[in-house]
């Protein structure tokens, strides 16, 4: 098999790792089989034998790297600072990567929504002869869809105030699988003053593309996102975590900054505790890896639920553990994403709330699999659908 060519960035990038280990009980693979090769460090390792010509890129070698979750919690404790996120996908972009071919279309957003449709009219029979087809089906069905997607168009303030112009991004999963997240995140926004614009072409951040190591396709979705966001906008504001994280790597490109929907309602949404009806109810609140690795911003959904008066919140798994659904890493990687998952299902249901919180679509699906078998009802919300509904 061809190895990847040598690049000088690369290596430059690779030398910057000093072989702490401070990241080996941080990653989730490592501490899952305490194998250094499914580690921060041993991949590096790897990495660097095949830029340097000394290791091939050959299947064992290539399932170490692909079972990465690019959880992103190693750069969080790393010293010397490596960017291990931009050095899985520079070689996932550069080494043969097969991608199973259901999971190349999900960028799509009239397939995403066309195969949400069908996933919860057929039955889950239909597709078990087909692995990563079914896996899709499970997902599709695992979250029930709460009202419709907003229509492109501008949507005007709830009040009097005037404060600017904001396009939603819609994305392509949020839109098939969480319309309910964009329908509040939508009143939210008119409420705090701001007219909200809801623009027809952007679909799929290129997330999944980037980290499956197609960096055209990625390229063409950033390109195409640019041109539809350039209207003018004083703000583009995103609600899954996922995609957030990936507009910022080209934020620099959009015509406008981009903030995550809970970043932007604490910073400049000026709400409070007067604006929300109480409630009795218990909930668990899960921070993703992107909000707690890479937006650093795990404290801003916690602050905007503590402005409904009397709600309890319990904070869902240790600090920066990673449920398992990674992207299309759930899907992939089955079992290992079904590892993960288990202790935060355990605990949820051992904290006997009501309601599940998370900010990222992915955590949401997967989760929400998880909790098929329990014996009670569970809602699987985004922090801002319980805000909205909790508006006066």
């Amino acid at each position: 098999m061809p190895r990847p060519e040598p690049d000088q960035r690369l290596k430059l990038e690779l030398d910057r790792c000093v072989k702490c280990g401070l990241c080996l009980p941080e990653c989730p693979t490592y501490r899952l089989r305490t194998n250094e090769n499914e580690s921060p460090r041993g991949r590096i390792a790897l990495i660097e034998g095949l830029v340097g010509g000394r290791l091939s890129a050959d299947a064992p070698l290539m399932r170490h790297l692909d079972s990465c979750l690019a959880c992103r919690r190693c750069e969080r404790v790393c010293p010397s600072k490596v960017r291990y996120g931009h050095l899985i996908d520079t070689v996932r972009a550069r080494t043969p990567h097969q991608v199973p071919f259901p999971l190349r279309w999900l960028d799509r957003p009239g397939v995403m929504r066309l195969g949400t449709r069908l996933a919860r009219l057929l039955p889950l029979g239909l597709s078990r002869p087909f692995g990563a087809l079914q896996r899709m089906h499970r997902l599709a069905r695992a979250l029930p869809i709460r009202g419709a997607a907003p229509a492109p168009g501008d949507y005007p303030p709830l009040g009097e105030a005037r404060r600017g112009r904001i396009a939603l991004f819609v994305g392509c999963a949020g839109s098939a699988q969480q319309p309910g997240t964009l329908g509040a995140a939508l009143t939210l926004l008119r409420r705090v003053g701001f007219t909200v614009s809801i623009v027809a072409e952007p679909g799929c951040c290129g997330a999944l593309a980037q980290h499956a190591g197609d960096t055209r396709r990625a390229a063409q979705l950033a390109e195409r996102n640019r041109r539809a966001l350039d209207g003018g906008f004083d703000a583009i504001v995103s609600v899954a975590s996922g995609c957030g994280i990936h507009l910022d790597d080209y934020a620099p490109a959009l015509p406008a900054p981009h903030y995550d929907i809970n970043r932007f309602l604490i910073e400049q949404g000026r709400l409070s505790a007067d604006d929300f009806r109480p409630s009795n109810r218990s909930v668990a609140l899960h921070t993703p890896c992107s909000v707690q690795n890479v937006y650093r911003g795990e404290k801003w959904a916690r602050e905007l639920l503590a402005l409904i008066p009397q709600l309890r919140v319990e904070a869902l798994g240790e600090a920066g553990q990673c449920c398992g659904a990674a992207g299309d890493y759930m899907l992939r990687h089955p079992h290992t994403a079904q590892q993960l998952r288990k202790p935060l299902l355990a605990q949820f249901v051992a904290l006997g709330s009501e309601s599940l919180l998370t900010s990222n679509i992915g955590c949401a699906m997967h989760l929400a699999d998880g909790l098929r078998e329990n014996p009670l009802p569970v809602h699987v919300l985004h922090p801002v659908e319980l805000l909205a509904e909790q508006l006066k």
